[in-house]
């Protein structure tokens, strides 16, 4: 098979896979493939000066779009750093399509330039079509079931002049089936993690099954008014009151620290249904996992009694400059109809606290895969890419930090409205949180959290964003209509008396 014939097959099997769109970072090897996808039509194609971004910017329009989205990277190391964002999208079985290129074969072990061994680079975290030589026609159809990699070898002379081909032309994906038809009971719900449409499907279900549901932001069942009676507010505070006998968690894998304690409590049943087909525990008594599908077939019915379980608010006016405080004012202020993405470590669980004030037909996401903090900002920017409303990120300083490249995109986006706010408290504060950190010393735990004194207004200027800091909420109303970075500096007194207020025992009336 010919260069160009290799070229014009991998562009085939993608079309087939259902890719629309890929975000390219551009070198020497993979040029063939890039000259000949900016030729082709029905696909949209972004660039990205690295690899890292470019993954997590494809996880983004993944999670928003719930199509599949490819890479295209060149070789050498510039393929492993597609392995962060294919680690998170594996964890959130979503279909990201790796198109490395690389040396041929026979370099390998070499040590000769931009020749590493790329074939199975990703581990358990891809699907390993192996050395891509177009021949074996059996990979084509539709991903659905996680990562893929495509590892193309081209030799020189590299062909730059390969004609492009049309994507729109490949068939659809075929619709997915129901799943079996099964019975199951509980008096419990832990949420989160469902993209809109998902949680459009559980809410009917649940609103039916009439048992409590503790709901994290990312569950998006917030904007259905049937389930308000049901939705009870404390999120880890309430769930220590709560004594289930059967939980069923929707969606992704919660972010309370009760969920991790049921590992040791086999004698409550867990049930979970969701798309990634991981039960989020160790044990694996008591324990099962149905497939997505089963929310369309499975008859529910509530545990009789009911779970027993304490609704709590959070005093936040008693703290009103502490970080929790300060997320309940940011919720206030995202109007109407926008998408918001969640940070990881201390954002996430705020917002949990503070979700009551949002306000109507928000939408909410997260990167809850691997719960790390890697790649936010990029993976931001692919889920608001072609949201029409306001997007707003909530995230750390130290994953702001993490990500700092993430915003070369945004001249490609023509999105007026973006809104990246840090909540800057100069480190990794939740690991204060952990009972094992606090009785380190305090070299230690500096050390640790990463204790810092940067401030993001030179990030903001260096990719032409306004930038606002502020300890005044009003100011975050009528932002001016262009991508913002919004620096929040909690005070760390407030903030640590608001946790310990409210991290106080749970004690249950008799």
């Amino acid at each position: 098979m010919t260069q160009a014939q290799l070229i014009q097959q991998t562009l085939h099997t993608l079309a087939y896979l259902g890719v629309r769109e890929i975000c390219v970072a551009a070198g020497a090897r993979n040029a063939p493939l890039v000259s000949s996808l900016l030729a082709c039509s029905g696909v949209k194609i972004w660039n990205f000066f690295e690899e890292r971004s470019a993954a997590y910017f494809a996880l983004g329009r993944i999670m928003a779009d719930r199509q599949p989205v490819a890479v295209v990277t060149t070789s050498g190391t510039a393929a492993a750093e597609l392995l962060p964002a294919t680690i998170e999208a594996h964890y959130q079985h979503l279909p990201l399509v790796l198109v490395t290129a690389d040396r041929p074969k026979s370099y390998r072990g070499s040590g000769a330039p931009q020749a590493i061994e790329q074939a199975g680079l990703f581990g358990v975290y891809a699907t390993v079509v192996g050395d891509w030589d177009a021949t074996d026609e059996s990979h084509e159809g539709h991903c659905s079931d996680g990562p893929m990699h495509l590892n193309v070898c081209l030799d020189e002379p590299l062909e730059t002049n390969v004609p492009g081909v049309d994507f729109s032309a490949a068939p659809p994906p075929p619709a997915s089936e129901e799943g079996p038809v099964c019975s199951l009971e509980c008096d419990l719900v832990l949420a989160a993690g469902l993209h809109p449409q998902e949680a459009a499907e559980a809410a009917a279900l649940l609103m039916h099954l009439g048992a409590p549901i503790i709901a994290e932001a990312t569950s998006n069942l917030h904007v259905y008014p049937e389930l308000h009676p049901l939705l009870i507010p404390g999120g880890e505070r309430a769930l220590q009151s709560a004594r289930p006998a059967h939980v069923l968690r929707i969606g992704a894998v919660p972010s309370w620290r009760w969920w991790r304690d049921l590992e040791s409590q086999p004698k409550i049943k867990v049930t979970n249904i969701t798309r990634t087909g991981f039960s989020g525990l160790a044990r694996t008594e008591n324990v099962e996992t149905l497939t997505w599908e089963n929310i369309r077939s499975t008859q529910f019915a509530r545990v009789d009694p009911p779970c027993g379980i304490l609704r709590f608010e959070p005093e936040f006016d008693k703290f009103p400059a502490s970080e929790p405080a300060w997320v309940r004012k940011i919720a206030s202020a995202i109007p109407a109809g926008s998408r918001v993405f969640l940070g990881n470590s201390l954002p996430i669980r705020e917002f949990n606290l503070a979700l009551n004030t949002a306000q109507p037909g928000v939408e909410f996401f997260g990167n809850r895969g691997a719960n790390g903090i890697d790649g936010l900002v990029s993976t931001f920017l692919g889920a608001s890419a072609v949201h029409a409303g306001e997007c707003w990120l909530i995230l750390g300083d130290l994953s702001a930090l993490y990500d700092l490249a993430a915003p070369w995109v945004i001249a490609q986006m023509d999105h007026p409205r973006l809104r990246i706010v840090v909540i800057n408290n100069g480190g990794g504060k939740i690991f204060s949180r952990v009972a094992s950190m606090r009785a380190l010393p305090d070299g230690a735990r500096s050390v640790i959290e990463n204790r810092h004194s940067l401030g993001f207004e030179p990030w903001a200027q260096m990719w032409g964003m306004e930038y606002l800091q502020t300890d005044d909420a009003n100011d975050l109303a009528d932002l001016l209509p262009m991508p913002m970075v919004i620096e929040i500096r909690p005070d760390p007194l407030e903030t640590e008396a608001f946790w310990k207020d409210w991290q106080r025992p749970v004690i249950r009336p008799r």
